[in-house]
């Protein structure tokens, strides 16, 4: 009997420290429908613009695959119409991922997945450079964890995001260099990574300094003609 409940202690154990990564089924569910439609985006790169999707003439495009999906969020109107109130999670979730492109180990381009798990579809391809930051940013990273793409459209700022969990409390938000160019309070810090907290302190700052484009006023018509002078 004591060793009937060692092996069941044991197996427990075992079972307790693999963690199920939220997303991983969605990530899953998402690569399989790039994979399905990768072969036609490919197909579409004109011979002579290879460089502008990040390939040569020279690459073999049937041996790409996809990588891990990288799921937009940004942050939802209360963020941009109310207060901060701390500790409180702004961020809206998207049913959009950019999945990359690889080719001989390296992030070439990213195709872009719109849709609910049920009904996706690929509806475009591009950001070789964002490819490239997001491959950088993601090294060392858990690859069970969750990847999201932060973008706060309002700054033109990106963050990447790597989520343990669920509720973005432990996650680490890496600014791309889209992120350092439109938040000045990065480059005091220099931190490698931040807290959501941080990120919306930040951000909130930022859009409240952002410099307001007002229009050229119009200047009044003046009339150039000369008057006629009256005829005696």
């Amino acid at each position: 009997m004591t060793g009937a409940k060692t092996m069941l202690a044991f197996f427990i154990l075992i079972c307790c420290s693999f963690r199920i990564p939220p997303d991983n089924e969605t990530d899953k569910i998402v690569m399989k429908a790039a994979e399905s439609q990768l072969s036609i985006y490919l197909d579409k790169i004109q011979q002579g613009h290879e460089k502008e999707y990040g390939f040569t003439n020279e690459d073999n495009r049937e041996n790409c695959e996809v990588g891990k999906p990288y799921r937009l969020i940004v942050f939802n109107n209360e963020f941009y119409n109310g207060d901060l109130v701390e500790y409180t999670n702004y961020l809206e979730i998207k049913s959009q991922w950019r999945v990359p492109v690889i080719l001989t180990g390296t992030y070439r381009v990213l195709l872009t997945v719109d849709g609910n798990v049920s009904n996706l579809t690929v509806s475009g391809i591009g950001g070789t450079e964002l490819a490239k930051v997001l491959q950088e940013k993601s090294k060392g990273m858990n690859v069970n964890d969750a990847f999201y793409l932060l973008r706060v459209f309002q700054i033109s700022a990106e963050f990447f995001v790597s989520e343990p969990g669920n509720s973005f409390d432990e996650a680490k938000f890496i600014p791309l260099p889209s992120a350092l160019s439109a938040i000045s309070a990065l480059n005091k810090n220099k931190k490698p990574s931040y807290t959501l907290d941080e990120v919306q302190q930040m951000v909130k700052e930022a859009l409240t300094n952002k410099p307001v484009n007002k229009e050229p006023a119009t200047k009044k018509k003046t009339n150039t003609k000369s008057k006629k002078k009256a005829v005696k």
